[in-house]
């Protein structure tokens, strides 16, 4: 097996058990689109600090959660909207939330100011970034507010068996997709133009917090109260498939962007 299967293999393996977030399929997934896409700076540089592919660190935040060393960095995965139900809640502390953690890996990485901080640390920023802004597109990692959006809490169920409706979302991007690899997934999904791709990375990371706030409303009018995913209809599962994968190419890309723009030279 070559040095690059084998990278492969060892990050499949690695996220095989998360089930946490987008899933280790959809973390993995996403990280190895975003890795396609990297400039040769942006790669040789991530492949020097983390010393493997990104997929191999895609869910490394979910594994290590609970342990005390990265208490600090290991906030909640999520990100709190307003009243309105379509802008990001800033107040408080946005440090300590997923938003926080992207801003402040910014200030710290970019306009080549990772040059000046310990490889150590690139390195953790690096992978904090590799999991978060992933986690930021996942529908379900949208904090609707309590209060207003109460009609959004609500379980669903598979074959009558009452299911989490954060579990199912989390695994969307490999729904009805059993054994497929990383590589299949970049090669049948991503399928994004420059046009298209170029419209995704726009902006700032307000501007990417608004449009995922607006698409992750449409993982609830899909599948509304008391859906059975396991009697859902082909055109429902396509509709599930269709926001999974817009989601989870959005992340990709803007991952992508985000780590050319940090190692532009």
């Amino acid at each position: 097996m070559n040095r690059r299967l084998l990278l492969l293999a060892l990050a499949t393996l690695f996220v095989a058990n998360s089930a946490m977030a987008w899933g280790g399929f959809g973390h993995g997934a996403i990280a190895y689109v975003a890795e396609q896409h990297l400039t040769p700076e942006a790669k040789e540089k991530c492949r020097y600090y983390l010393k493997h592919t990104l997929p191999y660190y895609a869910s490394w935040m979910d594994h290590w959660r609970g342990i005390a060393k990265y208490k600090s960095v290991n906030n909640p995965h999520s990100f709190k909207v307003m009243p309105d139900g379509y802008n990001i809640d800033w107040g408080g502390t946005p440090e300590g939330r997923v938003l926080g953690h992207y801003v402040n890996a910014m200030k710290e990485l970019g306009n080549g100011n990772y040059k000046n901080l310990p490889d150590s640390v690139v390195r953790q920023r690096l992978i904090n970034m590799v999991h978060y802004l992933p986690d930021l597109h996942c529908p379900v990692h949208v904090g609707f507010p309590k209060k207003e959006f109460a009609h959004y809490r609500y379980n669903i169920y598979r074959k009558g068996k009452k299911i989490k409706y954060h579990g199912f979302w989390d695994g969307s991007p490999g729904f009805t997709r059993k054994n497929w690899t990383f590589e299949r997934y970049a090669a049948e999904v991503d399928k994004v133009t420059p046009k298209q791709a170029k419209r995704w990375v726009k902006g700032d990371i307000d501007v990417w917090g608004r449009d995922i706030i607006k698409q992750a409303h449409r993982c609830y009018q899909i599948t509304p109260a008391e859906t059975d995913v396991a009697n859902l209809t082909e055109e429902q599962k396509a509709e599930v498939l269709r926001l999974a994968d817009e989601q989870a190419l959005k992340a990709a890309y803007r991952l992508a962007h985000t780590l050319n723009k940090i190692f532009a030279e």
